[in-house]
């Protein structure tokens, strides 16, 4: 039984080095969004692998167990944190187990069952196989520096346009690939520092590790190719302030896929003010602000529990295992301070797998070994023990059997993600059919998550508009158009449902029903209240105001539009669109000298070599001679005014009662007297 477990222990180590490499540097071009979603899904489907091997130890071993350490209640913790922030927060939670909610829980997994199948040398051939990654990444950036990279090889096989330059990476981004490199750089001086010289492998890596860093450090400099945004933690602070004000979010967040949506309800008004006021931030400025926003105190409190104990780890702490522990806190270090992301939090938890499993002779170990049955004779004699092994395989068929269905459920979301890189690129060769089969597809093999609803949504809309603006459309392509459009709004609809604080699903579904305006009932209706909704989900987007007071504008309601322009400008005030649709509003006011300084603030904030500075001016020049001949009109007015004429002076004087004068001495019209004009003489 020895070589069988030692056997799974082999077998592990070697799934968990795969594992490391398609993390890192593993790309599957065959996604929209490939880079992120080939680590992410490396991660969810990895911990169904690992539940599946800790399955296979048990079998091999008879026994089910579980090594218990210092570190493995936070480890614990903040899984669950992060599971119930999931689960409580949203009553569809699986986009949030399909984002960074389910990156969380599947590493505790992969660090709680990962201490158990692997062996005590884990460590050291981990942070080998993170060191290898990290000098591809270098060699891999070099290549696209001079044009000669792997997006040449990729972009055949994705089937859109990738960029030739350093701004591809295997890591997902320089950023990341440099978050990488000191990792590596830390366990290569670690285990040097351990040994007490300088092995071949550490005089070789180092090197090409420091260019690494050197070469992704010039890469993500202002003004440089890879030029990092970051979310600022001034706006990340106050997001994450307002968003635990309810009881309920101040203990599990506003839930783990859901950061975007809160960062845009709370975005403080001056971030518009900003050069990154359109961005949409899915992160926060560092991990404990991130943690808070999604996770509540509860997930923030675990984290930091976790990262206590990993830096307590070090005072009992095996001198061979400290290289691999050093390198997990280093991921916890760096956390402290950047944006979390999958790769960084993967080696993370992968690396407290293989320091616990170094550690395991140091600590308890649960197990749940087959009870022995003894069958004894009559005469007391010949005792035959035997193991009940049945109940130890059910258990651990159940855990093969859950981690198997994980894998399954992966398995069915990524496939919906193939279908809608079919759909983009179908719509790339402007084939209609297609996209609309494919984004049907993804929509049936995964309905729970609102982009995919959103984009078949938007599908069925630009189809039904297609076939309305056929001159030769059939009375079937017609009744079509109809169906199209409900299906839109359905499948608008049940985006909002599943996602109602996304913005975005609302804007969608105001756009269907402003495009049913006009052939359907209470279209203007719906969508006054979808763009609303949208607003109430977006308060400091001037573009939704803009487009609402464009309906308005639309419908004549010059007043209502007007307002919405000024509140577009009020968030931003530098934003030109906001002034030119308020100076269009108000001209249909009359408010003429209002609209001529929205005119003017427009030129103030565009180019004067632009095109649109032409146009505006043009239109400035018209308005001005409106102006001037409101105000001759109104002077001759007054010059009326103040000289009365002649039948004016005849008009009774003030006190006289104007209705009551008698009609005898009115003029007397002939019979013949017409309202025509007399002929000229």
């Amino acid at each position: 039984m020895k070589n069988n477990t030692d056997l799974v222990s082999k077998i592990s180590l070697a799934v968990f080095v795969v594992a490391v490499f398609a993390a890192v540097v593993g790309l599957f071009p065959f996604t929209d969004n490939f880079i992120v979603l080939s680590k992410l899904y490396t991660v969810l489907g990895f911990a169904g692998i690992v539940g599946l091997l800790f399955a296979l130890k048990s079998i091999s071993k008879q026994a089910i167990s579980f090594l218990w350490t210092p570190l493995s209640l936070p480890v614990l913790l903040f899984g669950a944190s992060m599971l119930a922030s999931s689960l409580l927060t949203n009553s569809y939670p699986q986009e949030s187990l399909l984002g960074m909610g389910g990156v969380f829980v599947a590493t505790s997994i992969i660090t709680l069952l990962g201490s158990v199948i692997l062996p005590k040398n884990a460590g050291a051939v981990l942070l080998k196989a993170v060191v290898i990654a990290s000098i591809l990444i270098t060699l891999s950036s070099a290549l696209q520096l001079l044009g000669f990279g792997p997006s040449k090889l990729i972009e055949p096989l994705l089937g859109v346009p990738l960029p030739h330059s350093i701004v591809f990476n295997l890591a997902g981004s320089s950023f990341i690939a440099l978050q990488v490199l000191v990792i590596a750089i830390i366990g290569v001086v670690a285990g040097v520092l351990h040994s007490k010289h300088i092995s071949k492998f550490a005089a070789i890596t180092l090197p090409i590790l420091l260019i690494g860093v050197a070469l992704h450090t010039w890469s993500i400099l202002p003004g440089k190719p890879s030029t990092v945004l970051l979310p600022s933690f001034k706006a990340s602070w106050s997001i994450a302030l307002d968003s635990i004000r309810e009881p309920r979010t101040a203990l599990i967040g506003v839930g783990t896929a859901s950061y975007s949506n809160a960062y845009l309800r709370f975005k403080p008004l001056w971030v518009n003010a900003t050069s990154n006021w359109n961005i949409q931030f899915s992160q926060a400025a560092n991990a404990p602000l991130y943690l808070l926003t999604i996770g509540g105190f509860i997930g923030l409190f675990t984290w930091l529990f976790l990262l206590a104990r990993m830096y307590g780890a070090q005072k009992y702490t095996q001198a061979s295992n400290k290289p691999v522990l050093f390198a997990a806190l280093v991921c916890g270090v760096l956390q402290l301070f950047l944006p979390t992301n999958v790769i960084v939090t993967f080696l993370q938890f992968v690396f407290l797998a293989a320091y616990l499993a170094g550690e395991s002779e140091h600590h308890t170990m649960f197990k749940l070994k087959a009870p022995s049955l003894s069958l004894i004779t009559e005469g007391g004699q010949s005792p035959q023990a035997s193991k009940a092994v049945a109940p130890i395989y059910i258990i651990a068929l159940l855990f093969a059997a859950g981690f198997g269905t994980l894998l399954f459920f992966v398995g069915k979301a990524y496939a919906a993600e193939l279908a809608i890189h079919q759909g983009t690129l179908a719509a790339q060769r402007n084939d209609g059919i297609a996209v609309y089969e494919q984004h049907q597809r993804a929509v049936t093999i995964n309905p729970y998550v609102d982009s995919f609803r959103r984009q078949y949504a938007l599908t069925n809309m630009l189809i039904a508009a297609a076939l309305s603006n056929k001159t030769d459309a059939t009375e079937a392509e017609q009744a079509q158009v109809g169906e199209l459009l409900q299906q839109a709004v359905r499948e608008a609809r049940a985006a909002t449902a599943l996602d109602p604080n996304d913005s975005q699903n609302w804007a969608v579904l105001s756009q269907i029903y402003q495009n049913m305006i006009g052939i359907a009932d209470q279209a203007e209706e719906f969508t006054v209240q979808s763009y609303l909704t949208a607003i109430e989900s977006d308060p400091t987007n001037p573009a939704l105001r803009i487009t609402l007071g464009g309906i308005f504008l639309s419908q004549e309601q010059f007043a209502q539009a007007a307002t919405l322009f000024q509140q577009a400008v009020e968030i931003k005030p530098d934003f030109a669109n906001a002034h030119y649709n308020l100076a269009t509003a108000l001209i249909r006011l009359n408010q003429l000298e209002q609209a001529r300084a929205s005119y003017q603030q427009v030129l103030a904030l565009l180019d004067p070599s632009s095109e649109d500075y032409v146009t505006i001016t043009t239109e400035l020049e018209q308005l001005e001679k409106a102006i001037g001949e409101q105000a001759a009109s109104a002077s001759a007015s007054a010059n009326q005014t103040t000289q009365p004429s002649i039948i004016d002076q005849n008009v009774p004087q003030a006190g006289q009662d104007r209705m009551q004068q008698p009609t005898e001495n009115d003029v007397e019209l002939s019979p013949d007297t017409s309202l025509s004009p007399a002929p000229a003489q």
